[in-house]
């Protein structure tokens, strides 16, 4: 489970919702401040600005193609305030 401040959000891609947040820790500079987390394309869609509670199965390392590469991102994830 992580909580973090939305910073992007980008709905119903590839079936999914692909939300970006931020909790303070990381380095901008190094690209490391960003956790990208996915959601069901049907589930209901965060605003930007929102700080939500995401639970989901992380995966390392996910290649989607397309320079679509993720070192860690949150999967299969359900969000709440």
């Amino acid at each position: 489970m992580v909580r973090g401040k939305v910073v992007k959000v980008n709905d119903h891609v590839m079936d999914r919702n692909w939300i970006h947040i931020q909790d303070g820790s990381g380095s901008a500079e190094k690209g490391t401040n960003d956790l990208t987390v996915t959601t069901p394309g049907t589930a209901a869609s965060v605003r930007v600005g929102e700080v939500v509670t995401a639970s989901g199965v992380l995966a390392i390392g996910k290649d989607f193609g397309a320079g679509y590469t993720y070192d860690a991102i949150l999967e299969q994830a359900s969000t709440r305030p």
